[in-house]
């Protein structure tokens, strides 16, 4: 039972209507609870994420998870609100009300539908650690299931002892694909014949005596080449294909920044035509329309920001097209003599990427 000093904290409700638990005793918690219930109720979507976001570092639980998906659905981050609202429906405690599951059941449902399930499933293996793109996915994700934004991606899975594996999927809207792999164990190595200087023995181990001809090399056997021979290797071809796939990633995550900016730019226009609706415009805006105007600079800041990352993204994928071009068709070079480098750069004008390197 609450006593008169903790009666207005345990009487706290979330966003959703349900009773905020006891267990929440931090005083900094608390009021970025309450300042975050408090912009969910008039709708300041970026306001309530900054402050959920900042108490779920402080506690992470299905109340504070089910109200950031909801808000981040808002804001148009489908993949990380279905993550946070999974998360709330696997750790709901028995004494959360059904509506309460029902809710976060829908808009988890909602959110899917938006973005690629993935269900990672290694059979031989119990703790292999899973990347998305070069992100490490959290076990607990990896338990259940990952969401993935629309459009091709590379899972790799690892674990020590083992041989990587590299699986390439493209991801569509409310789909769900599963994916069973078996880690084959690295073989192990050869020893290593004995180095130059060796001296053959008999039974009894005493040196050979005598001359000892050179024999003519085995069926299948191609001897050494002579000391300073130009030697050429074998094409390899993983450069090729490693280019070609971070040429396809650079080129969906172009069109997800292009979309993230185009609704961005499109949230500005609409909360712009608001205020000039409403009032002056934000030039000599009143204070009821201060928070507006704060909305429309955030939504171009976003929208611009979005903007430069598609830009470097596009400028990446299409440089990646020309390195594995160029490598496919280049003379090959002496064996040692590959090398490649690659360098990004995001200023105010736009991106660059530039790449060099020998094969």
């Amino acid at each position: 039972m609450c006593t008169s000093a903790r009666a207005a904290w345990c009487e706290e409700r979330d966003a959703s209507g349900v009773e905020l638990p006891r267990a929440h005793q931090d005083p900094t918690f608390q009021q970025l609870y309450r300042q975050g219930n408090e912009a969910f109720k008039q709708k300041r979507w970026s306001d309530a994420e900054l402050l959920y976001l900042k108490a779920w570092a402080l506690v992470r639980s299905f109340d504070i998870a089910a109200n950031l998906g909801e808000v981040q659905l808002q804001l148009k981050k489908p993949r990380s609100a279905a993550a946070f609202l999974a998360f709330g429906l696997r750790t709901a405690p028995p004494s959360a009300k059904p509506e309460q599951i029902a809710r976060m059941r829908h808009f988890l449902d909602e959110a899917k539908a938006q973005v690629g399930t993935l269900r990672v499933r290694v059979k031989n293996v119990a703790d292999a650690e899973v990347f998305v793109d070069g992100e490490r996915m959290a076990d607990a994700e990896v338990k259940h299931e990952v969401y993935l934004e629309p459009g091709p991606h590379v899972l790799v899975l690892r674990r020590a002892g083992y041989e990587e594996q590299v699986v390439r999927l493209m991801a569509g809207p409310g789909v769900t694909e599963t994916i069973t792999q078996e880690l084959k164990p690295k073989a192990e190595k050869a020893p290593e014949a004995a180095g130059p200087g060796a001296t053959g023995s008999g039974a009894a181990g005493a040196p050979v005596q005598g001359d000892v001809k050179p024999t003519a090399p085995a069926a299948g056997v191609t001897k050494a080449p002579a000391a300073g021979a130009r030697v050429e290797e074998q094409r390899s071809w993983v450069p090729v294909i490693a280019l070609g796939a971070a040429s396809a990633v650079g080129l969906g995550v172009g069109v997800g920044f292009t979309v993230a900016a185009n609704n961005a730019s499109a949230d500005a226009d609409k909360l712009r035509a608001a205020v000039l609706r409403d009032g002056p415009g934000c030039l000599h805006a009143p204070g009821a329309l201060v928070g507006r105007c704060e909305d429309i600079e955030r939504s171009g800041s976003r929208a611009e920001d979005f903007g430069n990352g598609a830009i470097l993204a596009y400028a990446a994928s299409g440089t990646f097209v020309l390195a594995a071009l160029a490598i496919a068709i280049w003379p090959r070079s002496p064996a040692g003599a590959t090398g490649v480098r690659a360098s990004t750069s995001l200023h105010a004008g736009g991106a660059s990427l530039s790449i060099e390197g020998t094969w």
